[in-house]
């Protein structure tokens, strides 16, 4: 038979074929006088066996092997297959679930990725409190990477979620948290011995505003810690004297 007969009847292309001679997989058959491969019923039968494997998960480069194998101890070589297409299955079905979201966040007229919609929402509305201030919006911009490389990297947290969604819901903590944003930025790249007074007043502004301490160290906010953080932190300033930002000119 001819590799387009064998073709036919196994329902495997000829281009297929071929390839399993390339990987070993199947052995080159003996050739007519004029050239042209010639198979037997031995070949067909290896070529419906490989093609039946390969449709099952099995990797053609060990499809060799396998066959090779007596059928009694070959058992625990599919299992370890069907290990890796459970694993695939679980991969595929996460893929499949981000792009569902995606899909959604897309229809709901929100950015690529996986960030909380509150969070999102939370920085659009710092930014709005500071439409003249470009450093701060940059600020702002880089802050909105990294918490969206967080939130592709796996779970986004959910205490991070909270806390911003109280900064989106409440004027004065965002000022708060702008104030912090721009603090940071002023003792960036700077010895500390040389900003010791900020670093104390940042530090006063997070133990004042639970929701902005979340942020840092993933402490959860409860109704009404705002009240008392002052008696929590005795002898420290109060975040109202926190060097704000500068106005914008």
């Amino acid at each position: 038979m001819r590799i387009g007969e064998i073709a036919r009847l196994t329902g495997v292309s000829a281009r297929s074929i071929r390839h399993y001679h390339r990987l070993g997989v199947l052995a080159e058959p003996p050739r007519t006088t004029g050239g042209y491969r010639e198979y037997d019923v031995t070949a067909l039968v290896r070529i419906s066996r490989i093609a039946f494997l390969s449709d099952s998960g099995v990797p053609l480069r060990e499809i060799s092997a396998l066959l090779e194998t007596a059928p009694g101890s070959m058992a625990d070589d599919l299992a370890a297959v069907r290990s890796g297409i459970d694993t695939r299955i679980t991969a595929l079905t996460r893929q499949r679930e981000r792009l569902d979201l995606i899909t959604q966040r897309a229809s709901d007229g929100l950015p690529l990725g996986l960030l909380p919609e509150q969070v999102s929402r939370a920085l659009d509305l710092c930014r709005d409190a500071v439409p003249d201030d470009p450093d701060l919006t940059a600020l702002l911009d880089r802050e909105q990477d990294l918490l969206d490389l967080l939130a592709l990297n796996g779970d986004f947290p959910v205490k991070l979620t909270a806390s911003y969604t109280a900064i989106a819901a409440d004027a004065g903590r965002r000022n708060r948290y702008l104030d912090l944003l721009a603090g940071f930025h002023r003792i960036e790249g700077r010895r500390p011995s040389e900003v010791e007074t900020q670093i104390a007043d940042l530090v006063d502004a997070l133990l004042a505003d639970h929701d902005l301490r979340a942020l840092v160290a993933g402490v959860p906010a409860e109704p009404g810690d705002e009240h008392d953080a002052a008696d929590a932190a005795p002898g420290r300033r109060s975040s109202s004297s926190f060097p704000t930002r500068p106005s914008a000119k």
